[in-house]
């Protein structure tokens, strides 16, 4: 038995998703789509569209996404293709459905400000070009950020 879809993302489907009229415009300008065959956003829209936004939720899909919005200047319904896979990255973080590699990222950034670890290597990288060395960093506004969009995974590796 499949579960009723999230109100939000009802909402959203309603309010954007039914908008599109399965062109194509966004995975031709997509590079993701030109780099990865199986990436399709025409066809994530065509899925939540028939109901089936477990699959796309539950998809690494979604995780591929690089954000450039080509799709949403590209749409001529507007439908904010990439807007709406920030929402589903949302709401399949919240269950506990990001990748590994996302979630450590995130962590990172909750206790260093930075998403990889900066190494002696970086370090002496930027001196030998002539770069100021790199600071520490505040997180303080990148918990509060997290905390305010309701971004666990971070906080909570934070306490732990």
């Amino acid at each position: 038995m499949t579960e009723e879809m999230p109100e939000g993302l009802r909402e959203l489907v309603k309010e954007k998703v039914l908008f599109c009229y399965q062109c194509g415009s966004c995975v031709g300008s997509c590079p993701t789509a030109r780099a990865i065959p199986e990436y399709n956003p025409r066809k994530m829209m065509e899925k939540l569209i028939l109901g089936g936004w477990e699959e796309v939720l539950s998809s690494k899909l979604i995780w591929l996404c690089t954000l450039c919005h080509t799709c949403y200047e590209v749409c001529p319904q507007g439908v904010g293709i990439s807007h709406i896979i920030i929402e589903l990255r949302n709401l399949a973080a919240e269950r506990g459905m990001a990748p590994a590699g996302f979630l450590e990222s995130a962590k990172q950034m909750a206790a260093t400000g930075w998403t990889t670890t900066l190494t002696g290597a970086i370090q002496r990288t930027r001196a030998e070009l002539g770069l100021p060395e790199i600071k520490a960093t505040d997180t303080e506004e990148i918990k509060k950020l997290m905390k305010a969009t309701g971004f666990r995974p971070a906080l909570e590796a934070e306490k732990g």
